[in-house]
């Protein structure tokens, strides 16, 4: 073991030491008379701020009288008693913690040698020494774990906490602000009792899950394909519908914007390509979106085609066949990340509305396959719109004046009239926007911010 020694006395610092472990005490003190200007008979020798009794201890190894490696000793004059020869002075040993981290911050105070030595090691200790609360703060717990031997946080009390903070608690418990914190440790000795507990019984819950992909072909082309029950839409990158060739069939009509936590622009819809998983070949539409991952299976794809998920099996059974689930050594580095990200943009499934070359009031009157009920209109969500030409259509062909008589009475629910007037409109302006459009909030929308 190494040992350092400071000389109170001269000021002098002597070490590292390197000295064998099984060395006795007596052998360390004739080398400290030798090599550190030590008198027994005028000196104490300190270790962690305690008297060391060489009379006692003297035959006794020095791991017994618990030296550790890199300790530091301390070399002090004997300490004169004035009076009464009887009269002993209480050695630090017998102080209560707070008195025993005082005492620990005078004597530095008093050992330029030693503060030195400290500093190398915690450069803030200059600022909180003359700070006797800040240095019980700050230096108490380690002082005091290294005065307890390491045990200091077990050995007090049943909450771990500092001695003198568990004696103001117990010394009136009926105290409303006491009882708190009383109720606060209890709960936290709870969560630790679970946290270790989760590390003995289910270490598995502090690692990363590998999520869920399989391979597939589109037009011949392989694909490791992400599936997540949590996504509506099923979607394809803009890169893979260029690179398996089905860009050309990407219906643009239905651009549009995905907001979820984040937000993704939807270049358009592929309204049927031929997917492969094993040997079985499935139909299937995709939103296309200018994401870094090829495909996320949504749960359109997945009760379309009544998908399994068995994870007993590691298998994803879908249109009668059964696919393994990929292992995380397939799984494309970088790939997780952008998953997670576009993932939580398609947690809801926007309302798309595709641009028409019909005129007129036909757009409202035959266009079944996006236009809602006038008295289906709660909970729509406006995030797409039609583009300009399809608006001034709508506005040529609603403009009638029989069209105006006919929805000048008209009520429309008010929750959609507050959704609209949420995007920046007067409530004029979104009735009269309701009545042109025949009540329909989407349209609506869209002819308010033209």
């Amino acid at each position: 073991m190494h040992l350092t020694i400071s000389n109170e006395i001269t000021g002098q610092i002597y070490g590292p030491i390197e000295i064998n472990d099984d060395m006795k005490l007596e052998d360390l003190i004739a080398l400290l008379e030798v090599e550190c200007q030590f008198d027994p008979l005028k000196n104490d020798l300190y270790i962690n701020m305690d008297i060391l009794d060489l009379n006692k201890s003297k035959n006794k190894i020095l791991s017994e009288i618990g030296l550790h490696n890199d300790e530091l000793l301390l070399i002090k004059n004997k300490i004169q008693t004035n009076n009464n020869p009887n009269n002993s002075i209480i050695p630090p040993g017998n102080l209560d913690n707070r008195k025993y981290v005082e005492e620990f911050r005078k004597q530095l105070n008093m050992s330029q040698p030693m503060r030195q030595q400290l500093v190398t090691q915690m450069p803030e200790l200059d600022s909180i020494l003359n700070d006797s609360n800040l240095f019980y703060e700050r230096m108490g717990p380690i002082i005091l774990q290294r005065r307890y031997g390491g045990f200091y946080q077990q050995s007090l009390n049943p909450f771990g906490i500092p001695q003198d903070e568990y004696n103001k608690l117990m010394s009136n418990p009926d105290n409303p602000i006491n009882q708190k914190r009383i109720n606060e440790l209890i709960d936290q000795q709870a969560i630790d009792e679970q946290l270790r507990n989760a590390y003995e019984h289910t270490p598995e819950v502090f690692t990363t899950v590998s999520m869920l992909y399989i391979n597939l072909e589109i037009n011949g082309h392989p694909v490791k394909a992400f599936v997540d029950t949590g996504a509506q839409m099923t979607i394809m990158s803009t890169r893979l519908a260029e690179a398996t060739g089905l860009s050309k069939l990407i219906d643009r009509r239905f651009i549009g914007e995905v907001r979820g936590v984040g937000r993704g622009k939807i270049i358009g819809r592929i309204h049927q390509a031929q997917i492969k998983i094993e040997t079985q070949y499935i139909c299937n539409s995709f939103v296309v979106l200018d994401t870094e991952i090829d495909v996320l299976i949504g749960l359109d794809m997945l009760k379309r085609h009544q998908a399994c998920i068995d994870l007993a099996k590691n298998v994803l059974r879908i249109a009668g066949i059964e696919t393994r689930f990929l292992s995380e050594a397939e799984i494309p580095k970088g790939f997780e990340n952008e998953v997670k990200q576009t993932a939580s943009k398609t947690l809801s499934k926007p309302t798309t509305i595709p641009n028409s070359t019909s005129t007129g009031g036909s757009v409202l009157v035959n266009n079944t396959n996006n236009t809602s009920n006038v008295n289906d209109h709660n909970n729509i969500p406006i995030q797409q719109f039609p583009r300009n030409n399809n608006i001034s259509n709508m506005k040529s062909g609603i403009s009638g004046q029989s069209r105006n008589n006919i929805l000048s009475n008209m009520n429309f629910p008010e929750s959609i009239v507050k959704q609209l007037m949420d995007l920046g409109f007067s409530r004029n302006e979104v009735i009269r926007a309701l009545r042109t459009t025949g009540g329909n909030a989407e349209y609506a929308a869209a002819l308010l911010f033209q």
